[in-house]
């Protein structure tokens, strides 16, 4: 996979950013926003005069014949995808383990696409079920007479959860993992992140169902404050 940058920054800019960074990827400088514009990228609820021109902060995916595949975008230029959570996403790349949760019939693994976090930042949790032996719960879509299983989080803007696809019956056994996205508050602290939540669920046997269950969960970040150093004077723009 490579790695290509854009930004309506100068070069003298880029140059003092990826030297301070040590970075190494390609980049290109759109001083006049002329390709942010051609791609509709440009930022038009932005009106600060040194910023005119900005971007929607993104990425897009391309493949090998330079046609994009996917594309990753948000409206508010404080919130951004990461790319840890694109490459969960898109290509499986494992969550990092957070901590275990047991229930009476169940246990309950989180994880999050990165252990260290930013403000506005989206990133991907994971919730890894396991059920005991000969036990089933019923998904999302089940018919009324069942419950099915339940995934909530505590004061934070997400999507919904993504479940995977059930047995013909609506059920799933032995182990299986649901995954749904964060975003962060534009401003955080250097702290432990606790993000809490609650998994639901109702297992039953082929003869009984037992009562529903709550299971609370949780998933603890380290969250850093954003690298708010600027250029020199001389290289700002106007």
């Amino acid at each position: 996979m490579n790695v290509l940058a854009v930004s309506y920054d100068s070069p003298a800019v880029w140059r003092h950013f990826f030297a301070r960074k040590q970075l190494d990827y390609p980049f290109l400088s759109d001083p006049e926003s002329k390709l942010i514009d051609a791609l509709g990228l440009r930022n038009q609820a932005v009106n600060i005069d040194f910023m005119q021109g900005i971007p929607h902060p993104g990425v897009f995916l391309l493949d090998g014949r330079g046609r994009v595949t996917a594309k990753y975008f948000e409206e508010d230029f404080r919130e951004r995808f990461t790319m840890a959570a694109v490459l969960s996403g898109r290509f499986g790349q494992r969550a990092a383990p957070l901590g275990e949760f047991a229930g009476q019939r169940i246990r309950v693994a989180t994880g999050a696409s990165s252990g260290v976090v930013g403000g506005g930042q989206r990133i991907r949790l994971t919730l890894a079920a396991t059920l005991g032996p000969g036990l089933h719960v019923y998904a999302p879509g089940a018919p009324a007479e069942f419950i099915p299983v339940s995934w909530t989080i505590d004061g934070y803007k997400t999507t919904e959860p993504v479940w995977p696809a059930p047995s013909p019956s609506f059920q799933y056994s032995g182990a299986f993992t649901a995954t749904r996205e964060l975003t962060l508050p534009p401003q955080l602290k250097n702290e432990t992140l606790v993000i809490r939540g609650a998994f639901r669920y109702q297992s039953c046997t082929d003869r009984i169902c037992y009562p529903p269950e709550t299971v609370p969960v949780e998933w603890r970040l380290v969250s850093e404050n954003h690298d708010r150093e600027r250029v020199p004077p001389e290289l700002r723009r106007k």
